[in-house]
């Protein structure tokens, strides 16, 4: 069997995603498609606006056959750490080719700025401009302005493809790497007049104030939104005020993501009547607003730096599958090198047990008990 992978939040699974899984299995021929898909929680430090179990059936219901958890731990983290991990997945899975959105939708010129990420030239640049007190995302577009004259490095989609090639290149997989061009509308484009493909942080803003966006969702999306509570980051204030209020300097500086004093300069802040009131509060120039998000998060997640030393791949979760995905599956299963977790329970792995704490965190403020769901089968879809 032929397969393709695609890496995916689903935030929702919108027109977008649907031109994307189109064309990816146009363009690959594939006999199964699989995705690796952000849990609760996202790679930008934000919950997910909805479960993942709901959004995996938008997956299912929309042409992907394999849906695979891509842990807590591993998804908020910096784009690299982030890009690897997936990739690891994907290629723990054997998959032949892997397919990935872009502003840019030329692979041939993303490679080039791969290699110019990883020069010796890059390296010399990124250490000057950090010690200038540039953040390190900063650092690194203005490392590869010096370099370069592409124009490509200031889109979140390039930047991610890149650093997928320079995971494969890591790995020294055999999976192939394609890209498609991202059409209509960017990454965090506003509302766009005349087109049925809106960004999904645009499709996420209209639902926090209950509009319709059944032009910019396939109809099974819209089903599986109809009627649901949206969460968004606002909503674990109270417990985010608790956790950084009860908590010693010494213990939120055992935090993972806490570096350099970071967690002083958030203890400093003694009243915050929001979260993003708490990020403006700290941001700076060597503190970007994703970085804090994500640190926020673990904090919220009491995420401590042992459990993420060393990072690793331990597992490959399934959270849903058709009948494709369960034949590719029982087709490699005897050939993995890491286990294969299609029932949860606990002690399995400490990231497993992480993410059974958060889906309990993530239901606090859910209209589902998301933690429960954990514990159940499979999502199972019988094709048509």
């Amino acid at each position: 069997m032929k397969t393709a992978g695609i890496i995916v939040e689903y935030n929702p699974l919108h027109n977008g995603h649907l031109h994307h899984i189109r064309e990816t299995r146009k363009k690959s021929g594939c006999d199964c498609l699989i995705a690796v898909m952000s849990g609760n929680f996202t790679q930008r430090g934000e919950p997910a606006m909805i479960d993942k179990f709901t959004r995996t059936r938008m997956a299912l219901e929309n042409e992907v056959d394999l849906v695979i958890e891509l842990p807590f731990l591993l998804t908020i983290q910096s784009a690299d750490v982030f890009a690897c991990a997936s990739i690891s997945l994907l290629n723990f899975l054997q998959v032949d080719e892997l397919y990935f959105g872009s502003e840019s939708g030329n692979v041939e010129e993303l490679y080039k700025l791969s290699e110019i990420i990883n020069s010796k030239e890059y390296n010399k640049l990124i250490k000057t401009f950090l010690k200038e007190g540039n953040s390190y995302p900063t650092s690194s577009a203005l490392a590869v302005k010096e370099l370069s004259d592409s124009t490509l490095y200031n889109k979140p989609n390039n930047i991610l493809g890149i650093h997928y090639i320079n995971a494969v290149k890591t790995l020294n997989s055999k999976m192939e790497i394609k890209t498609i061009k991202r059409i209509k509308t960017d990454y965090h484009d506003k509302l766009t007049k005349g087109t049925k493909i809106q960004s999904a942080s645009a499709i996420r803003k209209l639902l926090k104030i209950n509009k319709d966006v059944s032009k910019f969702v396939p109809k099974s999306v819209n089903e599986l939104l109809k009627d649901r509570k949206i969460i968004d980051l606002e909503m674990f204030y109270d417990y985010l005020k608790y956790k950084i209020l009860s908590s010693s300097n010494n213990e939120l500086k055992n935090i993972f993501g806490m570096n350099e004093g970071l967690e002083n300069r958030i203890k400093s802040i003694k009243e915050f009547t929001s979260i993003e009131d708490l990020i403006q509060k700290v941001i700076s120039r060597r503190y970007t607003n994703s970085k804090l998000k994500r640190t926020l998060i673990h904090i919220l997640c009491q995420t401590t730096k042992d459990i993420l030393n060393p990072i690793e791949i331990p597992y490959i979760r399934i959270l849903g599958m058709n009948e494709a995905g369960k034949k590719y599956l029982n087709s490699i299963k005897k050939d993995l090198s890491i286990p294969l977790i299609s029932k949860v329970t606990e002690n399995i792995h400490p990231y497993l047990d992480t993410e059974l704490k958060v889906s309990m965190l993530y239901s606090l403020v859910s209209d589902r008990d998301v933690f429960k769901e954990e514990f159940h089968p499979v999502i199972y879809m019988h094709n048509d």
